[in-house]
């Protein structure tokens, strides 16, 4: 009897009986559909040898104005930037200022208590310290990370050595640095599939409680990166790793590099201004980064009477200053270039200043007059900065509000006759979810449907929002992708969801039923959802009750195919390659990756498999025999082992046979197996593996008995 080819159809159908989906497989691992034959996916490395600190759920890729390839890395504990295989530390500074004689010491402890009545803090937060004196044999500078909070007023760090004695309350004048803090790792949700949707944390009740994952929106503004932790405020960061002193003789060592007024003077080390007819300037040129966040940090010493206001140019840093003591301002330097650095002292100032300092923050800083309080962003093709579900005017939050900056301007949130900034509040639905800029139109999705929000070039309209779906929320916010002009969901409904105009479409999923069935409860805020264009797909990662509460499982759907494939994988994050050569993903434990890249699991094994569903060789209830088999490969690598599985009914247990190994050298493989119906199971396990598989033969022989 003639070899038959075994006619497999693409695609993995989870969601019926093995026997049911005859003629398609039923399982896999790394394994895709490309032009309807199964292939293992690419392999990954190590893109860099730091680690993340935290869990990744929020992942950016963007280029800098010299042409520079960035990452931004949003974790539920801090915020990274990734550049030229290194990872930097960029989470946003919250609070800045002083503190006397903070640090308690026990001899041989290297526990340090730090002393900040009503501080505000919490475990696992960052700070750092700056110009602390010697305290228990102790020097107390740098970043640390709270390890525990021991009253409103008391917090501990740990030292990298124990302290030589015992002091309470030491380390003289110390500046201090307060981070971000930190977001949960997990959903803490009573039930469903989404947190904080519900009536708890910041959605509709005055609990400070937040009950969800902390996940991250991130968005490019031209070279600088756009960061929102859900339920906090809008952050930005321009790509400068490194801060040069941008002040010469801040120390006023020399009465050089400062322009004098009036009754101003330099000398002892310090420049002095005295009571005189009218408002003067000290002042000095320097060169400021374009679109950058700025630090000025200066003394005011001997003050006696007046005001002192710092400028950059006409533009006022901060408020007037009427009192002595270290001040640190944050300023943008705007299109940046040669800017007047400016001390303007009334006619009554009597003081001196010292130490003056100018340097770019190395950390995101939140955006002017943006709302604080926002659940997701987005930066539409009109380089307008939108926050979704954020507070109004008044600092009332409102899960439905839509507000928007100037074009080109993200720091003018304020609508006025002459700018397009605005807002807008959605009828229908809870709270929006999360936004996702397209082609030609945006995409905002509540816990309800789906809004479009399209842009009309009139300045008293600027947007407008259209309701195009109803019951197809979506279950978290990095859970949408947008690709070939359309976008892909998963639905807080279980559904699968495409809208490329009209109403959204259910798609007829394959895999549907064993992912929500199995989806950690509370947990669906983690699924991420990303576009790998190089194949026409959009993978879902999703965490799987059956693994724990992270991200271990995926769903990818070729979207010009219609064929769904499934499988494991640890990552939490990914961002399609473009302006990286290759996708960049992370997983649970903080690593990060090249995707798609060579045909092994940085360097190690790469584990693979495929299993088709049951088939009768349409001989019905015949018994059969399969006496042979000969595989059909393209560019096969590091082999393959083939079991045969059969069973007599549908209720019995599978039978495995095999295994049966080729390479790329083997012609065919001799096999004994009886039954009336088989399945063929693929697999590998090694460094490099690649397989595509053509049309495997096979030898069957009807033995004409029934069972």
């Amino acid at each position: 009897m003639p070899y038959v080819k075994l006619p497999y159809l693409a695609g993995v159908y989870k969601d019926d009986s093995p026997l049911a989906a005859e003629g398609f497989f039923v399982d896999a691992d790394k394994v895709r559909f490309v032009r309807g034959k199964p292939q293992t996916i690419g392999g990954w490395e190590i893109a860099t040898t730091d680690t993340l600190t935290g869990i990744c759920r929020g992942l950016q890729t963007w280029l800098s104005n010299e042409g520079l390839a960035y990452a931004g890395l949003g974790t539920h504990l801090r915020l990274h930037a990734y550049f030229d295989g290194e990872l930097y530390d960029i989470t946003p500074v919250i609070e800045r200022g002083e503190l006397t004689n903070p640090f308690d010491t026990t001899d041989t402890d290297a526990t340090v208590t730090v002393n900040n009545t009503a501080h505000g803090l919490t475990v696992d937060q960052k700070v750092g310290f700056a110009n602390a004196s010697v305290v228990g044999g102790l020097t107390i500078n740098g970043e640390y990370t709270i390890t525990e909070i021991l009253d409103a007023d008391t917090y501990t760090i740990e030292h990298t050595s124990a302290a030589t004695s015992t002091v309470a309350g030491g380390g003289g004048t110390v500046d201090f640095e307060y981070f971000l803090a930190p977001g949960n790792a997990d959903g803490t949700g009573g039930a469903g599939y989404g947190t904080g949707a519900y009536g708890v944390g910041g959605y509709g009740s005055s609990s400070n409680v937040e009950h969800f994952p902390r996940t991250w929106s991130l968005a490019s503004w031209g070279q600088n990166l756009i960061a929102n932790p859900r339920n906090g405020g809008i952050y930005e960061w321009a790509p400068n790793l490194t801060a040069t002193e941008l002040v010469s003789t801040g120390d006023f060592a020399s009465d050089t590099d400062w322009t004098k007024g009036t009754d101003w003077s330099i000398g002892s080390g310090v420049a002095t201004r005295a009571a005189g007819a009218g408002s003067t300037d000290l002042e000095q040129s320097i060169s400021l980064p374009q679109g950058a966040w700025m630090l000025l940090d200066f003394d005011l010493t001997a003050y006696t009477a007046g005001t002192l206001q710092p400028m950059i140019g006409s533009t006022n840093i901060g408020s007037a200053i009427t009192a002595a003591g270290t001040y640190k301002r944050v300023f943008f330097s705007g299109a940046g270039g040669a800017q007047d650095l400016k001390f303007n002292a009334d006619a009554a100032g009597d003081f001196s200043i010292d130490n003056v300092s100018v340097k770019v923050l190395l950390t995101a800083h939140s955006v002017t007059n943006a709302p604080s309080q926002v659940t997701s962003i987005m930066v539409t093709p009109e380089r307008i900065l939108v926050a979704l579900g954020c507070d109004d005017t008044s600092g009332n939050f409102d899960p439905l509000l839509v507000c928007w900056s100037d074009q080109e301007n993200n720091q003018d949130w304020t609508a006025t006759a002459t700018n397009t900034a605005g807002f807008f509040k959605l009828a229908k639905g809870g709270r929006i979810v999360s936004g996702k800029p397209g082609r030609g139109e945006n995409y905002i999705f509540t816990d309800e449907g789906l809004y479009v929000m399209r842009f009309v070039p009139d300045p008293t309209v600027v947007y407008r929002f259209d309701h195009v779906g109803s019951g197809c929320g979506l279950i978290g916010s990095n859970a949408a992708a947008v690709a070939d002009g359309q976008v892909f969901w998963l639905s807080n409904n279980g559904e699968f969801y495409r809208y490329a105009g009209g109403i959204p479409q259910a798609l007829q999923s394959t895999v549907r039923r064993d992912v929500f069935d199995n989806l950690a409860k509370v947990q669906g805020d983690k699924v991420f959802a990303f576009c790998v264009a190089a194949y026409n797909e959009i993978w879902w990662l999703y965490p799987d009750g059956r693994d724990g509460n992270e991200c271990s499982r995926y769903v990818i759907y070729n979207f010009t195919e219609g064929t769904w494939s499934a499988g494991s994988l640890d990552r939490t994050a990914w961002q399609d390659a473009g302006v990286l050569p290759f996708p960049m993903a992370t997983d649970v434990a903080g690593k990060v990756y090249y995707q798609e890249k060579g045909f092994s699991a940085d360097g190690g094994s790469f584990g693979w498999h495929i299993e088709s569903g049951l088939s009768d060789f349409s001989s019905g209830d015949q018994h059969k025999r399969i006496l042979g088999v000969i595989p059909d490969f393209e560019d096969l690598q590091g082999g393959v082992s083939l079991y045969l599985k059969q069973r007599n009914y549908p209720g019995s247990s599978l039978e495995q046979h095999g295994p049966y190994n080729f390479t790329s050298n083997t012609d065919k493989a001799d096999t004994r197996v009886h039954g009336r119906d088989i399945a063929v199971r693929l697999e590998g396990d090694s460094a490099p593996a690649f397989m595509r598989l053509g049309a495997l033969r096979v030898d069957v022989r009807q033995t004409g008995r029934k069972r």
